[in-house]
């Protein structure tokens, strides 16, 4: 066997024919809805670090429902301190079944999550930086079982 193709198989790499899955080949897609500026700006980049995709941001409630509905993300972000924010989330998810909804708190203390399987949302304390990402890849994870 050829040098490269010996090391690739030794450091965890599928062996020729395996492959990926296509959950592996996706990262989950990800709408920004009607968060500050600022924190558009903070999620992107470190959604992107973390190898999230960011398929779009929509501050206005009315269009976050037609963009989720039209793009079918595996999770929509939302304001959680908004005015009409558990409304929203349930305009999103009328029109896109299989989307998780993540209502996220201005202070970045506490995320509501709204799975596409259950009727109530969880809160989920942010006590570290990998609570999010968690969240993002299970939603990516279930829709793909």
């Amino acid at each position: 066997m050829p040098l490269l193709l010996s090391a690739l198989s030794c450091t965890g790499y599928p062996r020729f024919g395996e492959g990926w899955s296509v959950s592996q080949a996706r990262p989950p897609q990800v709408l920004l809805g009607n968060l500050e500026p600022i924190m558009v700006v903070g999620l992107q980049r470190v959604l992107a670090d973390d190898g999230i995709d960011v398929i779009g941001q929509e501050p206005n409630p009315s269009q976050i429902v037609v963009e989720a509905g039209r793009l079918q993300p595996d999770v929509v972000l939302l304001d959680r301190g908004d005015i009409g924010a558990k409304t929203l989330s349930q305009q999103v998810q009328d029109v896109a079944p299989q989307t998780k909804v993540i209502l996220w708190a201005r202070d970045e203390t506490v995320m509501e999550v709204l799975d596409p399987a259950s009727d109530r949302a969880r809160l989920v304390a942010l006590t570290a930086h990998g609570e999010l990402r968690s969240e993002l890849t299970s939603a990516r994870n279930r829709v793909e079982e």
